[in-house]
């Protein structure tokens, strides 16, 4: 680190002693803005495939529309923060590609079908038995395998093929940005 870079430290910060750089102040705004854009890309890519399918915009097809939208923000979110974790052991361009493809499918697909099983799980809450039995478990465990069941058939026909090519574009672009750091 050169010696005429000038360290900004914030009042909340001298207290944990964590010196921040200027143009690192804005890694929290660019995580949001990247989630922002990951989860407007598979939104639109997901009403594209439901009006191509014939499906009108019932209460239906908006849930399914807000659900992808809810999963993609928080998977991006995810894959983000994965991706600069891993990047800090293997800062190598393949290594950060090949974390922010992984983050991306897996935390789309995974916080997508999280958000639909909370869905299930409140509508067949009234028949369920009492928290926390044996029966309560078993209902749950079948709950969330029928409601990972169902997402994957239907969610594998609206992203794919052409939300792989949105992953590789984004990890790709991800991979080839300079390396965000927090330096302390």
């Amino acid at each position: 680190m050169s010696g005429d870079r000038k360290h900004v430290v914030s009042p909340a910060s001298l207290k944990s002693g964590i010196r921040t750089l200027p143009e690192n102040r804005w890694l929290p705004v660019r995580a949001l803005g990247f989630s922002l854009v990951w989860a407007l890309l598979i939104t639109g890519l997901v009403t594209i495939e439901l009006a191509l399918a014939n499906q009108g915009m019932t209460a239906r097809t908006t849930a399914v529309v807000i659900l992808f939208a809810l999963g993609s923000f928080a998977g991006a979110l995810f894959a983000r923060a994965l991706a600069a974790f891993l990047s800090r052991f293997r800062p190598q361009q393949s290594a950060r590609f090949a974390a922010m493809f992984f983050g991306l499918i897996t935390g789309t697909v995974g916080m997508t079908a999280f958000f639909h099983f909370l869905q299930f799980r409140s509508y067949y809450s009234m028949t369920h038995s009492d928290i926390l039995t044996v029966h309560w478990a078993i209902e749950m465990i079948m709950t969330g395998a029928n409601a990972v069941y169902i997402f994957m058939i239907e969610s594998a026909m609206l992203l794919l093929p052409w939300g792989l090519p949105l992953a590789l574009a984004a990890a790709w672009d991800y991979a080839t940005a300079p390396i965000e750091r927090k330096r302390q």
